[in-house]
């Protein structure tokens, strides 16, 4: 967009320089008219005054005459100088004009070209802004992440941790569950000794 700017800007340049050219052009060409016109008529007086000379002349006809006919053939010349550039400042007009008409269409098109410009950098900025904020989330959102898989390590260290005392501990319980067991398992056996040991006591404390 930015390139398109630069040409349409580039084009309307052009276009206004075309434009003051013919203006030039055109001034010129009418100053060239105006003077062909006052050349005109001061031949023309010239030619009045020749043909008042001619007609009070009475044996210097001829040279009169001949400077008649340069005079008339200058005048000829010179209207035909002033038709041309009449001609030639008429198409400087239209070429004006035509001129005008394209480097308003190019003022309109970067007038154009200027809007959606701004409108794009409008965009451009809120997508920068919005950008902004979504890195600046991101940025959140890690830090938060970083956190909480700090704490999940943590936890998981802990719980590793706990997991070994209590398997140490049910460890330590089994063998004292064991050592009691045994204990257990010897008092009956004692026990059953023990009354055995009675009762043979009583039998014989009977029979004696």
């Amino acid at each position: 967009m930015a390139d398109q700017l630069r040409v349409e800007r580039a084009r309307a340049e052009r276009a206004e320089a075309g434009r003051k050219a013919a203006v030039e052009r055109a001034n010129s060409l009418e100053d060239r008219a105006k003077r062909a016109e006052k050349q005109s008529r001061d031949l023309r007086a010239h030619l009045d005054r020749l043909g008042e000379r001619l007609a009070a002349a009475g044996g210097e006809v001829e040279p009169l005459r001949d400077e008649l006919r340069n005079a008339q053939r200058e005048l000829a010349s010179l209207r035909a100088e002033a038709a041309a550039a009449a001609a030639s400042s008429e198409s400087a007009n239209a070429q004006l004009a035509a001129l005008q008409a394209r480097s308003e269409a190019a003022e309109q098109e970067r007038d154009r070209s200027q809007t959606e410009l701004q409108a794009l950098t409008e965009k451009s900025t809120f997508y920068e802004q919005a950008a902004k904020e979504a890195s600046s989330s991101l940025a959140a959102a890690s830090a938060a992440q970083t956190e909480a898989e700090r704490k999940a390590s943590e936890f998981e260290s802990t719980l590793d941790a706990r997991h070994e005392e209590f398997r140490q501990e049910r460890n330590r319980l089994s063998r004292e569950n064991k050592r009691l067991q045994k204990q257990v398992e010897q008092l009956e056996s004692d026990l059953e000794a023990a009354r055995g040991g009675i009762g043979g006591a009583l039998r014989r404390r009977i029979r004696g």
